[in-house]
């Protein structure tokens, strides 16, 4: 058996048997690790506290299939080279993968045992679901993306989010920076900046905050607001915050009403919290690929589907201009796209494609091309280096050709 094979069987037995051997078991050591992260990613509910988000009463909204035969679809690979679309997915890690394109399912492939109806963990994609919640709260008048976080939470009052706006919070202009972790697991990086920790997903560490809510509180100054694109958990953390003490109910059930119930989602999905019942908003949705691509689809009809505006256009549009594209050249994100900007949790290539994205770790993607009629969803367990990965780069040249196939 080969070293690739000899991977694979062993991480096909991770938590398999009545009980799992031990070498086999899940544990906050090893999750992270290649041969466990893809079972963590399927299965995150059995490893942390979680909640269900209700997919409602109301019947699935179709997604209507015309298949086309894409497998080999040259594409660019990892090295730049065109390769079969099979080939690059398997090489990019890829869990699941579905295209639509003028909100038909065209090419659809599930990998690693993963079904249509598994729920996948969505990493940072969660971001660009709390922005979208925002946005229709938003159009509510329920929020003011011009005011301070301090003006809803007061507690947040001398701390370094408080005075920065809505608006700087969702486009990550904060003027935050994160704490160095010790004893943290260097592959890790510090990306995640304790959340992992307040999660149990790692072990937690003596400088380690324990909730969300103090997680927000602690979080160390770097300059003004509005001086920078600093990506961190930080913000998104704060502003489900706000957005639980402005309406006074819980980010699922605000999940429930306003975005998976009106997608007609296909099953319930479910978010990860800490010990006080709080949302990792920042990271912590699962759901299904087809209810991904289902909110892709919403965003490339300006925020209406399944017969309703579920989302305001105005709100969609703003996304879709993009951001401050000098505060984004001066960060690291620009070497995987130098025409790149960041607005409200979402990136915007300002390309010929109109594509833009919401992108999480380990290879999650939703990607929509309004010049295309297109809607990319994915799901990854790229493992690794933190971020951005090696992958981050391939995936974005990926969207593009598949794009520019579709808009030939």
């Amino acid at each position: 058996m080969n070293a690739d094979a000899s991977s694979a069987a062993y991480a096909a037995a991770v938590m398999q048997g009545f009980p799992p051997a031990p070498e086999a078991r899940i544990s906050a050591q090893n999750w992270h690790e290649p041969a466990f992260l893809r079972w963590s990613l399927m299965n995150r509910s059995m490893q942390v506290p979680s909640v269900q988000i209700w997919r409602g009463d109301g019947p699935t909204s179709p997604l209507p299939e015309v298949p086309q035969e894409l497998d080999a679809l040259p594409v660019p690979g990892l090295d730049g080279t065109s390769a079969p679309l099979q080939q690059v997915l398997a090489s990019l890690e890829v869990d699941a993968f579905l295209v639509l394109h003028r909100g038909r399912i065209v090419y659809e492939r599930y990998f690693h045992n993963m079904l249509p109806r598994t729920l996948h963990g969505t990493a940072s994609v969660s971001k660009s679901f709390m922005a979208v919640l925002c946005g229709i709260l938003q159009g509510q008048k329920v929020l003011d993306f011009g005011a301070e976080a301090q003006y809803y939470v007061p507690e947040l009052r001398g701390t370094a989010m408080g005075d920065a706006s809505l608006q700087q919070l969702l486009d990550m202009q904060a003027g935050i920076q994160r704490s160095l972790i010790a004893g943290r697991d260097t592959s890790m990086g510090q990306q995640d900046g304790g959340v992992y920790e307040i999660l149990g997903l790692l072990p937690l560490q003596p400088d380690s905050a324990a909730d969300f809510y103090e997680f927000v509180l602690r979080k160390p100054p770097a300059g003004q607001h509005g001086r920078q694109f600093y990506y961190d958990n930080g913000t998104v953390e704060a502003l489900a915050w706000v957005v639980r003490r402005a309406t006074g109910r819980a980010i699922a059930d605000l999940y429930s009403e306003y975005i998976f119930a009106p997608l007609g989602a296909q099953r319930d999905a479910f978010i990860t919290v800490d010990r006080l019942g709080a949302e990792f908003t920042a990271g912590g949705l699962a759901t299904t690929l087809r209810d991904m691509a289902r909110f892709g689809e919403m965003l490339r009809h300006n925020g209406y589907w399944n017969g309703r505006q579920i989302v305001p256009e105005a709100f969609v549009a703003d996304t879709r201009r993009g951001g401050d594209r000098a505060l984004f050249a001066a960060s690291p994100r620009h070497a995987l796209m130098p025409t790149g900007s960041y607005r409200n949790c979402f990136f915007n290539m300002h390309d010929d494609m109109q594509g833009y994205t919401a992108s999480g770790r380990y290879g999650q993607r939703i990607y929509v091309s309004p010049r295309a009629e297109l809607v990319v969803a994915q799901f990854s367990s790229a493992g690794g280096a933190p971020p951005p990965h090696p992958f981050d780069g391939p995936t974005v040249l990926l969207q593009h050709a598949l794009a520019a196939h579709f808009a030939a």
